[in-house]
C-alpha cells in the first residue's frame, strides 16, 4: 500500500541499465491496479447478502466472496515496489535508515493513531464500546504488528481483525532488507522463486494436517509467495535483457494471465479459498495471475500503448489507489459501527435484496473513501512531507 513517493522510487532507473531502454519514473497503471485491489476488498467485506436461491443471487454472492483477493493483489504490489525501491537502492549510504523512515512516515502515523484513538483516548472520555472492551485484554497483538499471530492463541481482535494484513505487510517491510541488501537483481530472482515455492509446500503441509484455514490464510509464512512473486516480478524488470523481453510482449503476458484465470477459476471452482485445493495452490495461481498483469502493464505503460491498459490509467481508480490505505484501515471500523446500525435503524434489510445490497456496498465505498480523503489531508500528508528528509543518498 505505497504512496506514489515510493513508487517513483521503485521505478528509477537502475544502475545495470546501459542500451535497454528504462524504467520510467512513475507508473501510474500501478495506483489503477492498487484501485482495484481496494475496491475487491470493500466488495468482499462490506457484503451484506444473506442466503438466497437463484443465479443472479448465486452470482452477486460469489463475486463478493472472491473479493478476498484484494488482499492478494496489495501483497503482490507490495512485494515488486518495495523490492524495486531496495534494488534501486542498495547503494545508497543511508539504505537501511532511508527504507525504514519513509515506511514509518508512510504506515505508522495513521495506524497508531487509531489505536490511540481506539485503546487511549476514548476510554479516557469515558467511551468504551463493546468490542473496544473486548479488545483490551489483546491489545498487546495489536500494538506488535502480530496481529495475524494472535488467530493461533484464540486472541484476535474484535475490532480490528483485518489488521492482520497489515501485520503481514510489515513484518515483510521489516526483514526484507535484511534479505537482499547484497544480492544482485539476478540473484533476488532466483531468491525470491525459492521462497514462494517454500511458501506453497508450507500451505500443502499445513492443509494436509487439518490445520485451521484461518490460521493458514493468516499465517505470514503461507502468504510469502505473493510478496515473493512480486519481488521476482521487480527483480526481472531490473536485468536489461529480461526488461526488454518484457517491453515487446505485454500483450502476451496479458494473454496469459487471462488464461491461468480461466484455468484457475476451474482448478478452484472459482477461487473459494477454504477448500484444500483453494488454500494450497489456489493462493499461488491467484499471485501469479496479478503478477503477470502487473508485469503487463508496466511493459504497456513503458512503451505507451493503447487499448486495455487504459483502463487502469482511469483517473477514479487511480485516486482510489490513492487513498487505498486509509480506505483500508477506516472500512471496518464504518461497516461495524455506522454502516450495520444505521441498516438496522432504517429496517433497509440488504441482506434480502441483491440490489439493496449493491447500493450499501457502494455507499460504503463512497463513504469510505470520504472519510480517507479527509484522513490524508488533515492529518497523514503532513507526516508525509517529511519523507523528503530521508530520500536515498546514492
Amino acid at each position: 500500500m505505497s504512496d506514489r513517493g515510493d513508487l517513483e522510487l521503485a521505478a528509477a532507473q537502475p544502475a545495470d541499465a546501459q542500451s535497454v531502454a528504462p524504467l520510467a519514473s512513475h507508473f501510474p497503471v500501478l495506483d489503477g491496479l492498487r484501485g482495484v485491489a481496494i475496491l475487491l476488498v470493500l466488495i468482499h467485506m462490506l457484503n451484506l447478502l444473506g442466503p438466497m436461491d437463484g443465479f443472479a443471487a448465486h452470482l452477486s454472492s460469489h463475486i463478493s466472496s472472491v473479493g478476498w483477493t484484494g488482499v492478494q493483489l496489495f501483497f503482490v504490489l507490495s512485494g515488486f515496489l518495495i523490492t524495486g525501491i531496495l534494488l534501486d537502492t542498495q547503494r545508497a549510504t543511508n539504505y537501511f535508515s532511508a527504507f525504514y523512515m519513509r515506511r514509518t512516515l508512510r504506515i505508522f502515523p495513521l495506524y497508531f493513531g487509531v489505536l490511540l484513538a481506539a485503546f487511549v483516548v476514548l476510554p479516557a472520555l469515558g467511551i468504551v464500546p463493546a468490542g473496544i472492551a473486548a479488545d483490551r485484554k489483546n491489545q498487546f497483538w495489536l500494538w506488535t504488528y502480530l496481529e495475524n499471530w494472535a488467530i493461533i492463541f484464540d486472541a484476535g481482535s474484535t475490532v480490528f481483525p483485518h489488521f492482520w494484513s497489515l501485520a503481514v505487510e510489515e513484518q515483510f517491510y521489516l526483514l526484507w532488507p535484511l534479505l537482499i541488501h547484497t544480492r544482485s537483481p539476478r540473484q533476488c530472482l532466483r531468491f525470491c522463486l525459492y521462497i514462494a515455492a517454500a511458501g506453497l509446500a508450507l500451505r500443502f503441509v499445513l492443509a494436509w494436517l487439518g490445520t485451521p484455514d484461518g490460521v493458514i490464510y493468516q499465517n505470514s509464512f503461507c502468504r510469502m509467495d505473493a510478496l515473493a512473486l512480486g519481488a521476482a516480478a521487480a527483480a526481472a524488470f531490473r536485468v536489461p535483457e529480461y526488461r526488454q523481453w518484457i517491453y515487446g510482449r505485454h500483450m502476451h503476458i496479458l494473454a496469459a494471465s487471462i488464461l491461468l484465470t480461466i484455468v484457475g477459476t476451474a482448478v478452484t471452482r472459482g477461487f473459494w479459498n477454504d477448500t484444500f485445493v483453494g488454500e494450497t495452490v489456489g493462493y499461488t495461481i491467484v499471485a501469479l495471475i496479478f503478477v503477470m498483469l502487473i508485469i503487463a502493464a508496466v511493459g504497456a505503460e513503458a512503451v505507451a500503448a493503447s487499448g486495455w491498459v487504459t483502463v487502469l490509467r482511469w483517473r477514479p481508480l487511480r485516486v482510489l489507489g490513492k487513498y487505498s490505505y486509509a480506505m483500508y484501515v477506516f472500512h471496518k471500523l464504518l461497516h461495524d459501527h455506522m454502516g450495520k446500525p444505521l441498516v438496522a435503524a432504517l429496517d433497509f434489510n440488504a441482506a434480502g435484496s441483491i440490489w439493496r445490497n449493491v447500493a450499501y456496498v457502494g455507499t460504503g465505498v463512497l463513504v469510505t473513501f470520504a472519510v480517507a480523503f479527509v484522513s490524508w489531508h488533515i492529518y497523514e500528508k503532513h507526516f508525509l512531507r517529511m519523507k523528503r528528509f530521508y530520500a536515498a543518498k546514492l
